[in-house]
């Protein structure tokens, strides 16, 4: 008979990880999620998919900004190109030197595309370049200006006193004024009625401004902005020639406006005749003339200067900066934003009083959503006379570029985050990343592709890292990062482009008709970190086995190696993939400890299917009990 003895038998159990999870750079990264990743998609959720490798379009130096209607459009330094989608009404166009080397602000509105600050539209379907502010400078011309009546004519009295002359002609003009000052705002301006045998006062109610030139690019009915007009001409005839002038009849280059007549102005009835280097005046009747000091040079112009632009409603909305002010053109006309008729297709503008500078503007479900970082302006309504806006402090955008409108609903980077609105108030969809990354970023530029959001950060110098691309999938919830580029970016709706500072790519090449493998990138690089794993399992055990199953194409290279309870990586092995689609089984032994960290990177296109672990019951006590009470 055989003695009984007591045999040890261990415990085993399987685990499978088959739906892997994003990135997360928090402290519950979990076993199928990645604490650290680099150029893997969503694409093949479940399983994790490398992306798709990118394409190169071509090489463009000096991006300033880009856009798409109908086309691709660039502006590169100081040089406007566009690329048709289709060649049907124009084919590729390129115009240089017609911007400055600046950064761009741009809204697409019918066939064109607005931009600012240059203020000029690209019309896609003719190829031209016109300018929406209509701007007129004084150059080496002269600019006159005139107290007329209503209907724009002007006047020269045969004399001017303080007694009217006896036996006047019909029609005869005579300034009659009370004080010594004969041509002062005070005085009257009287034309004799042989008909009623009296005189008749003329009222002078208007401005004519003459500025030679300017009727080709200014329209009855405008309103425009005059700057440089020398304060003596102001304080003589009206306060408001420098600013909005609303101009009333257009007669070749001459504009009549109505404005409130300057008051104890001695020098009233008269003209003005104003050059780069002298400001000449002359009196009514032609008897007396002064010069004055040279002024500044007048210019005249009839669109904001406005950071941030967006289309809504037929209509260009944009902010200043400046002025803390929101702007809307005129209905259908974005090169009227000054025009005040009291009709449903005028301009609008508002003043708000938050604190700060504006951060960006969209347009999303119908509103009109202004930012500054810690609040949000929404205007709503179809018109001027019911236009309603409201504000609510909460986060709102630290980086103008990073606003995304995906799927009815808004997607942009706040202070704390990268934030998501959807009609009511902003949601945080960024809690697995950390902070500190998504913090003091002084560049940000988002787009979108197949409901993903895309968004490129730049941290100011010292930051933890200078340039990152974080990819963000709006169905499944999952973060991913991928290789850096995104300097400018821009969505097509079909296709995504990205600009790495030097180099154009399409993030999609199989999108596009025609292309070729010789443009695409030849080596992906990518990696993605786990979190710990053997947490999930409160009892005393270690994983005895690990079995990682891929898909790779061919001539992709792939190595796992682990980490054990937080140190440094061990290589456990690396395999090639001879073909396409060859499945690969990795099974390892990995060393005895409590938790592990996988690593798996390489270089080619793979699909992480599953990951096996196998885990046995441990003996002699390695996690520690806590010591009862005495």
């Amino acid at each position: 008979m055989m003695d009984g003895t007591n045999l040890n038998v261990l415990q085993t159990s399987r685990q499978m990880l088959r739906a892997f999870g994003g990135l997360n750079e928090g402290y519950g990264c979990s076993e199928a999620e990645f604490s650290g990743e680099m150029n893997f998609s969503s694409r093949g959720y479940p399983a994790l998919q490398t992306r798709k490798m990118r394409r190169n379009v071509r090489t463009v130096q000096g991006v300033n900004g880009m856009y798409h209607l109908n086309g691709l459009l660039i502006c590169r330094g100081k040089t406007l190109e566009y690329t048709p989608d289709e060649e049907v009404r124009t084919g590729a166009v390129v115009l240089e030197n017609v911007l400055t080397d600046d950064r761009k602000a741009m809204a697409g509105m019918g066939t064109k595309v607005l931009i600012w600050p240059d203020k000029v539209a690209f019309d896609t379907g003719t190829g031209e370049l016109t300018r929406l502010g209509a701007q007129w400078e004084m150059g080496g011309k002269s600019v006159t200006v005139t107290p007329c009546d209503a209907e724009g004519r002007t006047y020269t009295p045969a004399g001017a006193g303080k007694t009217e002359p006896k036996e006047p002609e019909d029609g005869q003009l005579f300034l009659k004024s009370d004080s010594n000052e004969a041509y002062d705002s005070n005085a009257v301006l009287l034309r004799y009625s042989a008909k009623n045998k009296k005189w008749v006062e003329v009222l002078l109610s208007a401005v004519k401004i003459r500025c030679p030139g300017i009727g080709g690019v200014i329209r009855e009915g405008d309103t425009v902005t005059i700057s440089g007009m020398p304060d003596t001409v102001c304080n003589a005839v009206a306060k408001g020639l420098n600013g909005e002038v609303m101009i009333q009849t257009m007669d070749g280059d001459e504009m009549v406006a109505v404005l409130t007549r300057a008051e104890d102005s001695n020098r009233y009835y008269g003209s003005w005749t104003m050059t780069e280097t002298s400001v000449t005046w002359k009196s009514a009747d032609g008897t007396v003339t002064e010069n004055d000091a040279a002024a500044a040079p007048v210019k005249v112009e009839r669109v904001p200067e406005l950071d941030f632009v967006t289309e809504q409603g037929n209509r260009v909305w944009g902010c200043s900066r400046k002025e803390n002010t929101i702007y809307a053109c005129a209905l259908g006309d974005p090169t009227n934003w000054y025009s005040y008729q009291g009709i449903a297709a005028d301009s609008y503008a508002v003043s708000v009083g938050s604190d700060g500078a504006f951060t960006g503007a969209a347009s999303c479900l119908g509103y009109l959503l202004f930012f500054k970082e810690n609040c949000i302006h929404k205007l709503y309504g179809t018109k001027p006379s019911d236009y309603q806006m409201s504000s609510v402090r909460c986060r709102g955008v630290a980086a103008a570029n990073s606003l995304c409108v995906i799927a009815e609903t808004l997607y942009y980077l706040s202070p704390d985050g990268v934030m998501a609105w959807d009609e009511s108030l902003p949601t945080k969809v960024s809690a697995a990343l950390d902070t500190s990354g998504l913090t003091a970023v002084d560049w940000a530029m988002a787009g979108s592709m197949d409901m993903r959001y895309y968004l490129y950060l730049h941290q100011k110098a010292g930051g933890p890292q200078a340039g990152r691309l974080l990819v963000y999938d709006t169905e499944k919830g999952l973060w991913h990062e991928e290789s850096a580029a995104g300097t400018e970016m821009v969505s097509t709706g079909q296709q995504l482009y990205l600009w790495d500072g030097s180099v154009l790519w399409a993030a999609d090449p199989d999108r596009e008709s025609g292309t070729e493998e010789a443009g695409q990138e030849t080596a992906l690089q990518f990696e993605a970190v786990s979190g710990d794993i053997g947490l999930s399992v409160p009892d005393d055990k270690y994983i005895s086995r690990v079995t990682v199953r891929l898909d790779a194409l061919a001539h992709t290279v792939v190595t796992v190696a682990a980490s054990y309870d937080g140190g440094a990586f061990e290589t456990l092995g690396t395999c090639a993939a001879g073909k396409d689609h060859q499945r690969i089984n990795l099974p390892f032994v990995p060393r005895r400890a409590d938790t592990l960290q996988l690593k798996i990177y390489g270089t080619g296109q793979m699909v992480l299917r599953s990951v096996a672990f196998t885990l046995a019951a441990a003996t002699g006590g390695r996690v520690s009990a806590a010591q009862p009470r005495k």
